[in-house]
């Protein structure tokens, strides 16, 4: 509801006003009949209640003007003490209306002969410049609630501002910023005392031309004041299609990377303790992995699929300095050809069909400052090992899209379960690229190479899978720890695991896990396998058999180079193979 003690003194002024153009006295009441304006006697008397305002109080009730002749003997003037006695001589009073609310009440007071004369001479045009004072009071109350709201929702929303972690600038069609929040002056270095234009704190041609059209901006860009690279979000404002000003978001990029770490830091902590085993192979392993974990060399782990090498990867980068930092994971062979080039390195809007609005950043820049993992290197492209390559020799990455050069500060750590050192001389691998990758090699070996880690395994994963069905099995048999060993697990430890959760949730009870509850692919060495078997097998007497004759031929004629040319094979692959089958230990070929 209105009150006309909020504008006191505006209040005063016209009351003040009324009396100097009609010389009568005037008092001006709000709706609770406390006096908030008075000329002559009744000016000492303002903000106190009107215990004898009985017409005042008739006319707030029933909205409708009083013109009182008779002061005391009035019928409204019944209940007043001063009834008979009253010192007035003549009363106008009218109600001040705000709509459907009646908010006071303006009063006239005569107290002589002339003032009453002139009062009751000119009642009606009294009555209509009264109404006209009325309504420029109902104007003013309503406008300062106006004024009040508007700053009370000012403020609530530059406190929601400020308690964003965004900054927040608001400018206008002229491009000077009209209010910023907490978060946009420490971005910024700029305080309220001054007066800035947008090019005077964001260095971008882009950004000022798309504000200038009254266009929307998404993008990296660079601060003036303060050597901080943000990310910016323009959105126009438009009053009847005319551009107004515009609404500016920054997001610190290193905040954004932060925040990106802390959602991958450690969601999957792993430590060296999390790979199990004890075999030599396992232990050498292990060795060898922690000692280069502090180094910056990019690594190449090789292994089956199945043996752990994100495992292994994830480890090394728990044990670095750097494990602070983000570990980024991306399988090269999981994602389409055409995606992987913009997820890898990142890209600019409107680089392709589809981009997002403002671009995007890549794996390598979210693995800033910590450990990127490109698993199944194998499978990637060869248009894109080049861009792979020129990263590792510069440490630095361009965005799709975008010619500009950004560092990184990255530890590489790649892995494959193909050969690439026959996929290089097949011309599916780069070999510079190969080069580059393989400063330390490590190979994790495949389960069956290592069958005295089995039973732990199968202990570990035991464990593992009765807290997460939260069912209590006594054990495994020696029989099926039997089967198991002997078994080829082509799956490697993946596949181990696979096993016995299907076997915890087979047992009956509290049973222990027996050769019966087995699944029968283990149980029965598939017939394919040993075929496969005997295959590698002949195939491996043949190849012996055969590089013996070559070397027997090109050693009876003489000819040295000629054994590789006749076997089809390159000179460094007969010398492997020569070593592999053992063959000639005592002779020279070559």
């Amino acid at each position: 509801m209105y009150n006309l003690r909020d504008i006191k003194s505006t209040v005063q002024q016209t009351a003040d006003a009324i009396a100097a153009a009609l010389k009568i006295e005037v008092e001006i009441a709000d709706a609770d009949l406390i006096r908030v304006a008075g000329t002559g006697k009744y000016k000492s008397r303002c903000g106190y209640p009107m215990d004898d305002g009985f017409v005042y109080g008739h006319v707030m009730k029933t909205g409708v003007p009083v013109i009182i002749d008779n002061p005391g003997f009035n019928e409204l003037c019944q209940p007043c003490p001063c009834r008979g006695n009253c010192l007035e001589y003549a009363e106008v009073a009218i109600p001040i209306r705000s709509e459907d609310q009646i908010i006071g009440v303006i009063g006239l007071v005569s107290f002589d002969e002339e003032q009453t004369k002139r009062l009751m001479d000119n009642k009606q045009s009294l009555l209509l410049f009264l109404e006209k004072m009325a309504d420029l009071l109902v104007g003013k109350v309503v406008e300062n609630q106006q004024n009040h709201e508007r700053e009370l929702l000012t403020n609530q929303l530059l406190t929601v501002l400020n308690l964003l972690h965004d900054g927040i600038l608001l400018i206008n069609d002229q491009q000077q910023v009209t209010h910023f929040n907490t978060h946009a002056g420490k971005l910024l270095d700029i305080d309220a005392e001054q007066e800035q234009a947008l090019y005077q704190l964001l260095d971008d041609k882009k950004l000022w031309k798309a504000v200038e059209r009254g266009e929307t901006f998404s993008g990296p860009i660079q601060g003036k004041r303060v050597a901080t690279q943000l990310y910016c979000d323009v959105v126009p404002i438009t009053n009847n299609g005319s551009f107004e000003g515009a609404v500016v978001t920054l997001k610190d990029i290193q905040q954004i990377k932060k925040l990106v770490k802390e959602a991958t830091v450690s969601e999957i902590e792993t430590h060296f303790s999390q790979i199990i085993g004890n075999s030599s192979k396992m232990n050498e392993l292990k060795t060898m992995a922690l000692r280069v974990a502090p180094s910056k060399a990019t690594l190449l782990i090789q292994g089956e699929s199945g043996t752990g090498k994100e495992l292994l990867a994830r480890a090394i980068h728990q044990s670095s300095n750097r494990k602070g930092h983000a570990f980024i994971a991306i399988n090269c062979g999981a994602i389409p050809e055409n995606l992987l080039e913009s997820e890898l390195f990142g890209y600019e809007e409107g680089s392709f069909t589809g981009a997002r609005r403002g671009g995007k950043l890549g794996k390598f820049e979210l693995a800033h400052n910590g450990t990127i993992f490109l698993d199944e290197i194998g499978d990637m492209p060869l248009h894109l090992q080049v861009k792979i390559l020129r990263v590792l020799q510069e440490r630095r990455v361009e965005r799709v899209g975008s010619n500009r050069s950004i560092p990184l500060d990255v530890r590489v750590i790649a892995a494959t379960h193909r050969d690439l050192d026959e996929m290089v001389k097949s011309g599916e691998f780069r070999e510079d690229l190969f080069y580059r990758l393989n400063v330390i090699p490590l190979t994790i070996p495949p389960l069956r190479e290592r069958q005295e880690d089995i039973p732990i395994l199968i202990q570990f994963y035991l464990d593992h899978y009765s807290t997460v069905t939260d069912k209590v099995v006594r054990g495994i048999t020696p029989e099926a720890i039997e089967i198991l060993t002997h078994y080829p697990w082509p799956g490697n430890v993946r596949e181990m695991g696979n096993v016995i959760e299907y076997c915890v949730t087979m047992v009956v009870g509290e049973d222990n896990i027996t050769p019966d509850i087995l699944p029968k692919r283990v149980k029965t060495e598939p017939k394919a396998e040993i075929e496969a078997k005997n295959l590698s097998l002949n195939l491996k007497i043949l190849e012996r058999e055969a590089i013996m004759k070559a070397l027997t031929l090109v050693d009876a004629e003489g000819h040295k180079d000629d054994a590789a040319k006749l076997l089809g094979i390159s000179r460094a692959t007969l010398y492997r193979k020569i070593k592999d089958y053992n063959i000639g230990e005592n002779k020279t070929f070559f």
